[in-house]
């Protein structure tokens, strides 16, 4: 087991990007998380193995800033940072938007001196080179259940503006910076139209739009995408081998759709996939300590999945899309 795990690591340090995607031996090809997280109860050590016992070579890490308890303590860009540090090449931190302080419509529609002051911050951040995006910015949330939701407060249960000044401010900004908006924007209709408006206006800023597109349906995103050449998607948690925000748990609409049951794609999905190969990356989504332990399924299930795309387009989904876009080879 030991040299099993020792294989598997050399395979996540030293293979080239050309061919990530390639099974090995074992049938394991690289791929990198898109759409990690980070808090104080996570344990540094414990992550980077399960990456390279499951052959993820990267990470793009964003800090939860909420607290979830005893065992699930808030984390921080601080802390963000010392991870990407302390592995050098492995972990990509984003200026963490999960912020308590972004609660509420008239914070984004009128941004507050807290608010003001957090765009300052942002872009003394990403001044430092230090930092690969922006996100998660917390659009249309829903609680896990109403009793958790109700005690964590009122960031539980989010519906903010899409079109507002405060991302108007951020799209500038990320636009400056070369680097990705990402959000979390469940795809009510109403707001996906605001988001066709903010991403007309803003041509020079790429959004990263998660859980599929707001688990929105085929049709919806591929409008999407055609109409808008600086979206992109990630599949954050979107695998259905555990229940988890993503799989329509907490709840469901008309308007979500999921990418697959039991491990098979459903054909409108893989169909979109394969005609916009360039816009999606997967993502495992762990946001919470104590759920680390279904990190490794979410990884077996996404390799499943990517394994049902043409390599070409496995390939760009696996590894390939997430180095480009945030631009991890600068």
């Amino acid at each position: 087991m030991k040299l099993k795990m020792v294989a598997v690591y050399l395979l996540v340090v030293g293979l080239s990007t050309a061919y990530a995607a390639e099974p090995t031996g074992s049938g394991i090809f690289l791929v990198i998380d898109a759409h990690a997280h980070i808090g104080g109860s996570f344990n540094f050590a414990q992550i980077l193995k399960d990456m390279d016992k499951n052959g993820v070579s990267k990470q793009i890490v964003m800090a939860r800033a909420y607290h979830g308890g005893d065992s699930d303590l808030p984390g921080n860009d601080q802390l963000a940072l010392k991870l990407a540090e302390t592995y050098p090449g492995r972990f990509y931190p984003l200026v963490g938007m999960q912020l308590p302080m972004l609660t509420g419509a008239h914070k984004w529609n009128t941004p507050d001196a807290d608010v003001e002051s957090l765009i300052r911050l942002t872009e003394r951040k990403l001044a430092s080179g230090k930092f690969f995006g922006i996100g998660e910015f917390i659009v249309r949330h829903w609680a896990y259940i109403p009793t958790w939701a109700h005690s964590a407060g009122d960031h539980a249960e989010q519906d903010n503006p899409i079109y507002s000044e405060l991302m108007r401010r951020f799209s500038v900004l990320a636009a400056k910076y070369d680097v990705p908006i990402l959000l979390h924007m469940e795809g009510y209709p109403a707001l996906v139209e605001d988001f066709s408006r903010l991403l007309s206006e803003n041509p020079g800023t790429r959004y990263v739009w998660a859980h599929n597109c707001g688990r929105s349906k085929a049709a919806v995103i591929r409008t999407m995408l055609s109409r808008h050449q600086n979206l992109f998607c990630d599949l954050g948690g979107m695998t259905s081998e555990w229940r988890g925000y993503g799989t329509g748990w907490p709840r469901k609409e008309e308007f979500t759709a999921l990418i697959e049951q039991s491990g098979v794609l459903f054909p409108e999905m893989r169909s979109l996939y394969e005609e916009f190969p360039d816009r999606f990356m997967v993502g495992m989504d762990v946001a919470h300590a104590p759920a680390w332990k279904i990190y490794e399924g979410r990884v077996r299930r996404t390799r499943e999945v990517l394994k049902q795309v043409s390599p070409e387009t496995r390939a760009k989904m696996a590894e390939q899309n997430a180095i480009r876009i945030f631009k991890l080879s600068r």
